[in-house]
Parts: C-alpha cells; sequence; structure tokens
C-alpha cells in the first residue's frame, strides 16, 4: 500500500485559521483602544443632528389606566410595559449632554462635539435613529423643538472606552 502524505490534523488547522482572521483584523501594531472602529471614521462626517427630551412625544410613552397610572410603552414590542422615563439605554438618566445614536455607527460612550450644544456623550438609543443620525437631548420640549433639524459635520473626539 502506498505511504499517505502527512495530513495536518484538525487543531493545527483551526490555529492556522485563528492566525489568518487574526492578521486580517489587527490593529497593525497599535495598542488596544487606540484608533477608531471601522463603522466610525476619524474625518468629519455629515450627521443630521435633532433634538429631543423626556415628553411623551418625544420618546413614546403613556400613561397607564386612562392616563392616571405609571408610564408605559405606547408601541413598539414593549407596548404596554413599564417604562422608565428619563433612564437611558445604558442606565444613566438623561441630562445636557445626552445623545441618542444608532450604535452600529457611534458606539456607547463616543464623544461628540456638537457645535452650538456643547460635547456630548452616546448614552442612547432611539426608534427612529438609524444610520447618520442623533439625537441631542434638551430639557424641555420648546428648546428642543427650537434645536429642530441640523445638518452638522462632527468628528468624534476619542474611541469608545473598552
Amino acid at each position: 500500500m502506498p505511504a499517505r502524505p502527512p495530513r495536518a490534523g484538525a487543531a493545527a488547522l483551526a490555529a492556522a485559521a485563528v492566525l489568518c482572521l487574526c492578521l486580517a483584523t489587527c490593529r497593525r501594531g497599535r495598542p488596544l483602544g487606540e484608533g477608531f472602529p471601522p463603522s466610525l471614521p476619524p474625518d468629519p462626517s455629515r450627521v443630521l443632528v435633532t433634538g429631543y427630551c423626556n415628553c411623551q412625544r418625544c420618546c413614546g410613552w403613556r400613561r397607564s389606566w386612562f392616563g392616571l397610572g405609571r408610564p408605559v410603552y405606547a408601541y413598539g414590542p414593549l407596548e404596554g410595559k413599564p417604562k422608565e422615563v428619563g433612564v437611558t439605554a445604558r442606565g444613566t438618566r438623561a441630562r445636557r449632554g445626552t445623545v441618542a445614536a444608532d450604535t452600529r455607527v457611534f458606539p456607547f460612550g463616543t464623544r461628540l462635539p456638537i457645535p452650538g450644544y456643547g460635547t456630548g456623550v452616546v448614552e442612547d438609543v432611539g426608534g427612529a435613529i438609524k444610520g447618520r443620525h442623533i439625537d441631542i437631548w434638551f430639557p424641555t420640549h420648546a428648546e428642543a423643538r427650537a434645536w429642530g433639524r441640523r445638518w452638522l459635520d462632527l468628528k468624534p473626539l476619542a474611541p469608545p472606552p473598552r
């Protein structure tokens, strides 16, 4: 019977696959935490900036029990479930500087200088916030409406913390 050529074991193949994957996605010698994720370019990009507050119209909640009970989600998959008004998706209280964003574009913790507003930190998400659109928090509905819709060039200050 002829001799078979040596075959690589499953462990060797797995190690080679991991090495190839590592080389393809490495940060090219930079320490972890430096640089921006691929979806977050370091150059300024055009972003739609709108305002929101904690009110029912901005945040999609209503009062249960004929408008007298505790706040609940008004629509969506959590409709009728209790809603904690003023609490962000990260569990912090919404305050000046709170930004709602699509976390695939601007991950939680991303700091954004917003002309005419100040520095904001992504701590929230929104059902209508998709792609290059962010929502900045205001204490009143009138202030949020006065801000309106603005297209601004934003450049993230730092990558999100790990």
